[in-house]
């Protein structure tokens, strides 16, 4: 029978240090989750910075105001997340995957057509774009590359999100039906690090008495 719980690296036969090491999930926050997909944010916001700070009029239409909506469901949906992902739970991990596929979708439609030179949204349509970022001022390839690597550098940071904070929830669930079933004891495995730190500090002191 398939187990998922060695998979998860949580076995009946855990070591009392695996044991507490697994504990600790229960009572701390999951931050390394919550943190990417907050980090997939802050790529994000300097994606929306540069996209709006483009010299080009052409853009200004009903496509720009649903592009504004996008990014004000994309922060709203991934922040959400990360609170649910920061608390274990693991049916957050599916906004965060959908908002991945979203944002590498998002490459082929403004970046792309900032690349082309224009004739890709608008057809028909060719234009110079250039961008003032930061008190720098872009060109057209440097436009298009960065808001790639923006919108990349963001869906990475969800897939991983999405994917520690799925691995760590089902590793604290196995391990609390582990708790319910008998099979580990938090109790005996503090018990027997005590006993094994009693040990090693009366070691040396047998150590200098028989010297």
């Amino acid at each position: 029978m398939f187990d998922i719980g060695r998979l998860l690296g949580v076995k009946r036969e855990m070591d009392s240090h695996d044991v507490i090491k697994t504990d600790v999930y229960r009572y701390k926050r999951n931050t390394l989750a919550s943190g990417l997909a907050l980090l997939s944010l802050v790529f994000e916001c300097l994606y929306f910075m540069l996209f709006y700070s483009l010299l080009n009029g052409t853009y200004y239409s009903i496509l720009i105001g649903g592009s504004i909506v996008l990014n004000l469901a994309v922060l709203l949906i991934t922040f959400l997340s990360s609170e649910g992902v920061k608390a274990y739970n693991k049916k957050y991990c599916i906004p965060l995957l959908i908002i991945a596929v979203i944002q590498i979708g998002r490459i082929f439609i403004y970046p792309t057509d900032i690349a082309m030179g224009g004739g890709y949204l608008y057809p028909e349509s060719t234009y110079e774009i250039t961008a003032w970022y930061f008190g720098t001022s872009l060109d057209q390839a440097a436009v298009s590359t960065i808001l790639i690597i923006y919108l990349v550098l963001s869906a990475a940071c969800l897939v991983v999100s999405a994917i520690v904070g799925y691995v760590r929830a089902k590793q604290l669930e196995v391990f609390t039906k582990h708790l319910e079933d008998g099979n580990i004891s938090i109790d005996a495995a503090l018990k027997e690090l005590d006993a094994q730190d009693a040990a090693n500090k009366a070691t040396p002191a047998g150590e200098v008495e028989n010297a």
